[in-house]
């Protein structure tokens, strides 16, 4: 709508792939507002997943039109969601499904087909997003819109809560001939906020999986690795795992996630567990050396890694953390 508050027809100079788009200034201040206890919710009508790779608290997010890198089962007793690091709509080389491996998670799947959760128009909303929307706009001291026309509904009704139950509406957009980040920045100068940097974060989640009683789905102790996101959803982040188990060396290379290493004589409670996890590289980062004790690897719970990659200054990994 900005071509058509200034009359003019302006091109966007600058294009990048959506999956190597970096959160910007305005994305990482929000991160800052939520963590100064300012910002208790935020509403997207982007599809990009920007909000999300940014590291803005899942739980604290709704994605009213969809995210282009998540699935969901949308069978009423699951509803599992699936974060992906590709574009999943229309992507056949993508096309997803529960697979079978899943069953020895020892985790409730329903194996259904998965489906991508872009909004068409005329589709209905998922009814959690909306609902989640609307009740944190009424409760809201102070909605701010940003880079939002706010006409298309329902999401322009939801600052319109804001104001209803006595809240302020403030609007922030190109009506003030600036750009967003120029009037965020300012924004958080003023409230004496450092805006972060963008650190891309990553998680995988380790986990000893007895041998299954029923033998169809094989009579092998396993350790299942898998990405996963902040809230502890599937990520298919890693396009190929070697995996090297120390006392006997005995070697894994998997590239189907969830990944199952069933070592024939190695002992899944003794040794170190040494791995090179490989990334898509869409922000150039390397693969990563993990060593794992595996008595460190619990049967009831996950084992979770984390570690941050700068895309921007050092392009290097740093600051794993085990928990």
């Amino acid at each position: 709508w900005e071509k058509a508050a200034t009359g003019t027809n302006i091109k966007p100079t600058v294009k990048v792939a959506m999956s190597q788009a970096v959160p910007t200034p305005s994305h990482m201040a929000l991160i800052a507002l939520e963590r100064a206890g300012y910002l208790k919710y935020l509403i997207s009508q982007n599809v990009d997943g920007l909000h999300r790779k940014s590291g803005f608290p899942v739980e604290k997010m709704a994605e009213l039109h969809g995210n282009t890198n998540l699935e969901i089962c949308r069978a009423k007793k699951c509803g599992r969601q699936y974060m992906r690091d590709y574009r999943v709509r229309n992507n056949p080389k993508f096309m997803s499904i529960q697979l079978a491996e899943n069953a020895r998670a020892a985790e409730e799947i329903c194996m259904r087909e998965l489906y991508d959760t872009i909004i068409n128009f005329g589709e209905n909303l998922p009814e959690k997003a909306l609902q989640d929307g609307f009740d944190h706009s009424q409760e809201a001291d102070l909605c701010l819109v940003l880079g939002s026309s706010l006409r298309v509904t329902p999401a322009a009704d939801m600052p319109k809560a804001t104001a209803k139950n006595k809240g302020r509406l403030v609007k922030y957009a190109f009506r003030i001939n600036a750009m967003i980040d120029d009037v965020i920045v300012a924004l958080m100068k003023k409230l004496e906020l450092e805006v972060p940097p963008f650190k891309l974060v990553r998680s995988i989640a380790l986990r000893n999986i007895p041998a299954s009683t029923d033998s169809k789905k094989g009579g092998k102790d396993a350790i299942r690795i898998r990405g996963v996101d902040s809230n502890g959803d599937p990520y298919s982040i890693m396009p190929q795992l070697d995996a090297e188990f120390a006392s006997n060396k005995e070697t894994f290379t998997a590239k189907k996630e969830p990944y199952m290493l069933t070592p024939s004589k190695a002992k899944l409670d003794e040794g170190l567990l040494k791995l090179k996890c490989y990334f898509q590289g869409y922000y150039g980062e390397p693969p990563l050396n993990l060593e794992v004790n595996l008595a460190d690897i619990p049967k009831d719970k996950n084992l979770v890694i984390t570690m941050e990659y700068d895309p921007l200054v050092t392009k290097a990994w740093s600051d794993v953390r085990y928990s």
